[in-house]
């Protein structure tokens, strides 16, 4: 799994799969979420979907991020 991120209201725990979606556990009971949050699979069917999208941003490297500035 990817990145994990404990939900600072919560206490949740959001774990990014290979996929891109998101295990949400909160104690024994856990949900599988895409990542917009929105419910795919388990028995928590509840998400923020703010941190489900916050934790799935992968931006571009910086060796293959484009320059964004337009000065010569």
């Amino acid at each position: 799994m990817g990145k994990i991120m404990k939900h600072p209201f919560s206490g949740a725990l959001y774990e990014v799969d290979i996929g891109g979606n998101v295990m949400v556990r909160e104690g024994k009971i856990e949900g599988l979420f895409d990542s917009s949050g929105r419910w795919l699979s388990g028995e928590l069917r509840q998400a923020d979907p703010q941190l489900c999208v916050w934790i799935t941003n992968n931006p571009p490297s910086p060796l293959n991020a484009r320059k964004t500035h337009h000065i010569n």
